[in-house]
């Protein structure tokens, strides 16, 4: 491993006054801090930390991307006129030399994420690749997950010359495998999609059940469809395949960047981009139900994380205008007000429950556009249930 490089959140307020955000949060990488070592491709967009777990070996390995913009499509490249010029216009480097594009990569932190390794790279496809999330299942078996960006936008259906790449799709997924704490990695497991334009996700931990399946969430898009989809797949083999197992359709609305947990009762929940939307499972994702609850009653919430404490408190964390949290004590359908995080952010955050501490680890960006940081903080519910405090970064 290379040299552990403390990057911030190293000035911690005395143990009697809470702590600030910028004393609390490590910054993990970024276009100014720990940064990745030079590629063809790397810019200063350094981000989308949707995964972070625990190792098999005692280690935390944080996996992000690295390119040069909020999406960083690989050579050649073709966006639609209109929508490049707009880009242009609002900063887009669209004649950035990446021959692949973004890269997936990872950080490894021996210390309980006081410090982190360099990034390292765990994935380069021939497009633009960045992990959504990573797991460690029971076995020891670590996976991640990864979206794959085509290097055409804007358009219907892929362009000329783009429709063999990850068959004709807009973005596909993928997963990859480790037997050894994330040190190697599989080669990348392809996954159909339930859809004919594109596939994603965005953060939202994978869910293992009592039974040792694996239940994913994402959603996708059918070509001339103006709402998103949700889809649920399962593993059953330790991460190798991941078939569909249910497919959720809103009536004029979309099922976008969903995250799902299970709750004390065995049911399982799922909350989703636009409108914080809470749905419930009885038959561990086959089917669902609207639950009617929303988490926000404006504007649009973005990328969530849901985590289930000891005692069943449901923890939100998500983007909305800023990086923000929630917390129900019924299962999602009551809320409290959201509790600021970190207002200075953009968030996109993942998440990991520390079953030693009962704590939360939370990484997020600081922006959605370069230059970027990926930030750590570690929190913990109170007692009461309606609020949050902020924890230095100790093992």
């Amino acid at each position: 491993m290379s040299e552990s490089i403390l990057c911030c959140g190293d000035r911690l307020g005395a143990a009697d006054k809470p702590l600030t955000i910028e004393q609390a949060r490590v910054c993990v990488t970024g276009a100014d801090r720990n940064r990745p070592d030079a590629y063809p491709g790397i810019g200063d967009f350094i981000g989308w930390p949707g995964g972070i777990d625990r190792m098999p070996n005692g280690d935390l390995l944080l996996t992000h991307s690295a390119g040069y913009w909020h999406s960083s499509f690989a050579q050649p490249r073709q966006i639609e006129p209109k929508l490049r010029k707009r880009w242009l216009a609002e900063g887009w480097p669209l004649d950035f030399a990446a021959p692949t594009g973004g890269r997936t990569m990872a950080c490894r932190s021996t210390d309980g994420g006081k410090s982190w390794s360099k990034p390292f790279t765990i994935l380069d496809h021939r497009l633009d690749d960045g992990a959504h999330a990573v797991m460690t299942l029971r076995n020891g078996t670590t996976v991640c997950f990864v979206g794959v960006q085509a290097s055409w936008y804007g358009y219907s259906q892929a362009p000329k010359g783009f429709q063999k790449d990850i068959d004709g799709l807009n973005t596909k997924q993928f997963v990859i495998r480790s037997t050894d704490s994330g040190k190697t990695w599989s080669k990348p497991i392809g996954l159909k999609s339930p859809g004919d334009f594109y596939e994603r996700a965005h953060g939202g931990r994978p869910v293992e059940l009592s039974d040792g399946s694996i239940l994913w969430a994402t959603y996708y898009q059918v070509r001339g469809e103006k709402f998103l989809y949700g889809a649920i797949r399962r593993s059953t083999d330790d991460g190798k395949t991941w078939p569909v197992i249910s497919r959720i359709i809103r009536p004029n609305n979309s099922i976008d960047e969903p995250a799902i947990a299970e709750l004390k009762d065995g049911r399982i929940v799922l909350l989703t981009r636009p409108d914080g939307a809470i749905f419930h499972s009885n038959d561990k994702g086959l089917t669902w139900k609207d639950s009617g609850s929303r988490i926000v009653s404006k504007g649009k919430l973005k990328a969530p994380q849901l985590i289930v404490l000891a005692d069943g408190t449901l923890v939100a964390i998500a983007t909305w205008n800023n990086l923000r949290v929630w917390i129900s004590r019924d299962g999602g359908l009551t809320w409290t007000k959201d509790i600021p995080l970190d207002t200075s952010s953009y968030g996109y955050p993942g998440s990991y429950f520390l079953d030693e501490d009962k704590s939360i680890l939370v990484p997020y960006c600081s922006s959605g556009r370069a230059p970027n940081r990926v930030y750590l903080v570690r929190i913990r519910v109170n007692a009461k249930r309606d609020g949050i405090t902020l924890l230095p970064m100790v093992r």
